[in-house]
Parts: structure tokens; C-alpha cells; sequence
């Protein structure tokens, strides 16, 4: 990232953590970056929301969020956040005013009747989160768990460093690839098998039938995203049940193997 910023750029756009093997770019680090080539830095910051990371005090010039995720938090409306410097959001929402796009009054309604929750739900999901991925990390029939919060990820430092818990998003990947994954997620009880995620209900989707469903495999690859990987977005329910209900899925599908 760092040779391709300095060759120049007008702007950057970061994600962080990355949806769906939650990765970690150190804000601080692009920042300092963008401004030395005197380039705008924009950072997505849905997966970490308000409550967990904040962007603009490490030197971004703008954040967005979709808020049909955790902002809204009970997947029943559509909308984005714009946040950052008065003079460049002045900007967009001039161009929103002419082409539209503007949130209707029942849909805003929803979203700050959310936001007035989104403290206690991140919490709350970030440690199901948490504790479910330390349970998948040591389960046979998990090849690997994508959490910033295990001490084994790659980027646990940074996120200990700019964030102020690890989120309620992960992912993991099941020995025998997608097969794997249509024998688990229909056993699933309490995960909604659904495209979104933030909400107070857990959800979960393959991300290749998901987020990256218009990559090729080959695409998927490159990015680390394996067939059999999983996207887990914890909700507010109990904490056992949702372990126990992970538990039933995955003894679900070693039964499964011993009898093929």
C-alpha cells in the first residue's frame, strides 16, 4: 500500500477491519501518507462502528458507514453517514441535493431510534464475538478463525493500538471446503442466513455466495478467502446459545464425514 500511495494519489480509501477476513490497516500509518501527497483519506468504518474506532482522530479526513448495519442495528432500514470535515462533506451532500438519494423520513426515524442502542449492542456483540471465535479456534472441524481479537492474528497489535474492542465480525473457514458449509449453516438454529450483518439478530453467509460473489475463485484466493469461509456477525443473543447451537452444527457435519 505504502509504494503504490507514494507513487501519488488524489485519495485513499480504506476499510478496516475488511470485510470478510477482518483485517487491520493502521490508520495513523495511511494518514501520515496521504499527507504527505497531499491526498484525502477515507476509511470505512462499518465493522468497528463509533463505538470501537474512530477514524478522524487518527488523521482520516472523512469516515462512512452503512448505516443499514450496525447504526440502524435491527435490519429493517437502508442508509449511509458521511462524517468528517465541515467544507468536503459540504460537498457531497451538494451533489446529493441535486442527485437525489436523499433518506426518507421512516427510514431516518429507524436509524436514531437504533443509534440510541448501538452502545449497549457493540458491547455486547463484540463479546459473543469474542468468545465464539476463541471456542472456533480450537474446534477440528474449523481450518482457521479470522478475529483481530485472537492474540495469533496478524494484526492484533494494530487493533489493540486504534481500537477499543475487537468488533462482533468474524470469519472462519471448514475443513472440506463450501460442501462443508451447506452441510453446517441450515443447522444453524439462532444465525439468520442472511447478506447483512450488524443487526441484533447474528447472521451468517458464505462469502462467496455473498460479498464477494462476483470475484472468480481465483480472485478469492489472492484475497485469502477461502470456499469454505464463513462470515459470523454476532447478534445480542446468549452467548451459550449461540455456542451451543455452533456446537450442534459442526458435530452435524464430523457425523456427517465418519459415515461417508
Amino acid at each position: 500500500m505504502e509504494n503504490e500511495i507514494k507513487k501519488g494519489c488524489r485519495l485513499i480509501h480504506l476499510e478496516t477491519p475488511t470485510n470478510p477476513t477482518v483485517k487491520i490497516t493502521d490508520i495513523e500509518r495511511i494518514a501520515e501518507l496521504a499527507r504527505e501527497q497531499d491526498a484525502l483519506l477515507v476509511v470505512d468504518n462499518t465493522f468497528a462502528t463509533p463505538i470501537l474506532q474512530n477514524p478522524l482522530s487518527l488523521g482520516a479526513d472523512l469516515v462512512i458507514h452503512s448505516a443499514t448495519k450496525f447504526l440502524g442495528g435491527h435490519a429493517d432500514a437502508l442508509g449511509g453517514v458521511l462524517c468528517g470535515r465541515k467544507d468536503l462533506v459540504e460537498q457531497v451532500f451538494h451533489y446529493r441535493e441535486i442527485n437525489g438519494a436523499t433518506m426518507d423520513p421512516n427510514a431516518a426515524y429507524l436509524m436514531i431510534r437504533g443509534m440510541k442502542t448501538l452502545d449497549l449492542r457493540v458491547w455486547k456483540q463484540t463479546e459473543n464475538a469474542g468468545r465464539l471465535a476463541e471456542y472456533l479456534s480450537g474446534h477440528p472441524a474449523v481450518a482457521e478463525v479470522f478475529y483481530p481479537g485472537l492474540e495469533d492474528h496478524p494484526n492484533h497489535e494494530i487493533a489493540k493500538k486504534q481500537m477499543k474492542g475487537f468488533g462482533s465480525m468474524f470469519s472462519f473457514s471448514l475443513h472440506g471446503g463450501m460442501e462443508a458449509v451447506k452441510e453446517v449453516l441450515p443447522r444453524l438454529e439462532f444465525a439468520n442466513r442472511a447478506a447483512n450483518l450488524g443487526a441484533v439478530e447474528t447472521t451468517v453467509g458464505p462469502a462467496r455466495t455473498t460479498s464477494h460473489v462476483e470475484s472468480t475463485p481465483e480472485e478469492r484466493a489472492e484475497l485469502g478467502i477461502a470456499e469454505g469461509l464463513i462470515r459470523y456477525s454476532a447478534g445480542i443473543e446468549s452467548f451459550d446459545d449461540l455456542k451451543q447451537d455452533l456446537e450442534n452444527a459442526l458435530q452435524a457435519l464430523n457425523m456427517s464425514n465418519a459415515q461417508s
